[in-house]
């Protein structure tokens, strides 16, 4: 089934889009270092049978760059403003790694619209308010504290070789890597819309943002999600299970930190 590229203009970006299928709509938001290519292998499959709608995140893939706005909450409103422009009033959603927390804000905001949510490999923020972090946990997350460190450092870095560094995400951290899992075309793709100007920046945003503004949103998340939800996480899933706060709510409606089924 074809695919089909359009452009959304709306008050703040404008948020390039990937449309399959005809059915009950269906939203997928990506991860980072990705963008809506990331589900291009099981669009199709999903197009059989429902609409499918695919963007590319504020300030990634082929979406604009502003400066600001890269907190989770408000991505999420780039996705709702979405979904309003093109009529729908129900969506299927699932988000994977940063999406996965975009997609628990849109839920959380607007409940109304999102009737099914499935979150990939994601926790709604990198931890809780005054919470600590562990040195094994510290260690597997260098790439936050690195992208969300010092402005401008880690794009000063990165810029001289982005390939290089891009290829490392998808060959040393994938299970069971193979040549299949990411394919030399494949990074090409994802290596051409990170070295975009403002890409770098807009990505590493995302990191610096979820250092304190998602954490901020996080603390007046106090209500528990109605709709079915499921996650999935690896074995290896590296994000602390909190014994209280909006991550534990979220748990409590189906999350559990690592693989959970909750069919509603």
């Amino acid at each position: 089934m074809p695919l089909e590229h359009h452009h959304a203009r709306l008050s703040e970006a404008t948020l390039h889009y990937v449309t399959a299928g005809h059915g009950t709509p269906v939203v997928l938001l990506h991860g980072w270092p990705q963008s809506w290519y990331e589900w291009r292998k099981v669009i199709p499959a999903l197009a059989e049978r429902f609409t499918v709608i695919a963007p590319d995140l504020r300030g990634l893939g082929d979406s604009d760059r502003p400066m600001t706005g890269y907190d989770k909450r408000t991505l999420a409103s780039d996705v709702y403003a979405l979904t309003q422009t093109l009529g729908f009033s129900k969506i299927g959603l699932t988000g994977h790694d940063w999406g996965g927390a975009v997609a628990f804000y849109l839920s959380y905001d607007h409940p109304e619209l999102v009737e099914r949510l499935l979150i990939l490999d994601m926790v709604p923020g990198l931890g809780r308010k005054d919470g600590q972090m562990s040195i094994q946990a510290a260690r597997r997350f260098w790439h936050v504290f690195f992208h969300g460190g010092m402005p401008d450092l880690a794009e000063k870095l990165v810029s001289t070789n982005v390939e290089a560094y891009l290829s490392y995400f998808y060959t040393s951290t994938a299970y069971n890597y193979s040549p299949t899992v990411f394919s030399t075309e494949d990074i090409a793709e994802y290596v051409r819309v990170y070295s975009l100007p403002g890409a770098l920046r807009a990505g590493f945003q995302y990191y610096r943002a979820g250092l304190q503004e998602d954490l901020d949103n996080l603390s007046s998340c106090t209500k528990k999600l109605q709709m079915p939800v499921l996650a999935w996480g690896s074995e290896a899933f590296p994000y602390p299970a909190a014994p209280s706060g909006p991550a534990a709510r979220l748990r409590g409606q189906g999350y559990r930190g690592l693989r959970h089924d909750r069919r509603g």
